[in-house]
């Protein structure tokens, strides 16, 4: 059991969670720790059975630590030393660049087949990135390398937060950090994100909502 590599999942979808269980179990090197359906349950579950890597959707409604981006950030601040594995249902170009950008290991298209989980657990577990292959396509289409430059923790908590409607004041408060300490790591996450503006960033984050809401339909 200490040389298995402790895996979590969280999906609102029986039907797709029941389809990763499967697959992980069958895999020998794997052992799965517990499935969740929402951030209140997969938060629990890590606080009490600590992982090596996670297996969950991008869009997740339903709990107390939301999902999407704002999840991603929460849990690469919580749990540092867990990677991550991000299976979603949407190929958008700002999706992707914006998992790479908040240092996820690997995204996988729900339109691939989910044996791609098993290559998808090994890469992460060596520090490697894993792309689907619809992933993969959409990247080559778009000239997106896997080297883009990456938010550092602080700064995706910032982003996520400030995206999600929180002022920089308010994001002080809640993070116990100075109001310059917020300007700066925000104005660096923008520039990896190769955003220039305000505007453009909640362009960003408009799109990023509807692409959630879009896979909730």
């Amino acid at each position: 059991m200490d040389n298995l590599i402790r895996v979590a999942v969280a999906d609102d979808h029986p039907v797709i969670r029941m389809g990763i269980e499967a697959t992980l179990d069958s895999i020998s090197s794997v052992h799965r720790i517990g499935s969740v359906s929402d951030s209140t349950q997969l938060v629990a579950l890590l606080d009490a059975h600590p992982c090596e890597i996670l297996v969950t959707d991008y869009a997740m409604p339903g709990g107390q630590y939301g999902d999407g981006l704002e999840l991603i950030s929460f849990l690469r601040n919580r749990y540092q030393d867990m990677n991550i594995i991000v299976l979603t249902g949407l190929g958008k170009m700002v999706l992707i660049r914006s998992l790479m950008a908040f240092g996820i290991h690997a995204i996988l298209s729900k339109t691939d087949d989910i044996s791609h989980l098993s290559g998808a657990i090994q890469a992460a577990q060596a520090g490697r990135r894993y792309f689907s292959p619809s992933i993969a396509n959409i990247m080559k289409s778009q000239s997106l390398g896997s080297s883009s430059m990456q938010l550092s923790p602080r700064e995706a908590e910032v982003i996520a937060l400030y995206i999600g409607g929180a002022s920089i004041n308010g994001i002080a408060e809640k993070l116990q950090r100075s109001k310059q300490t917020i300007s700066t790591q925000k104005v660096n996450a923008m520039r990896k994100l190769g955003i220039d503006s305000d505007a453009d960033l909640f362009k960003y984050a408009i799109e990023l909502d509807l692409h959630k809401k879009e896979k909730r339909q």
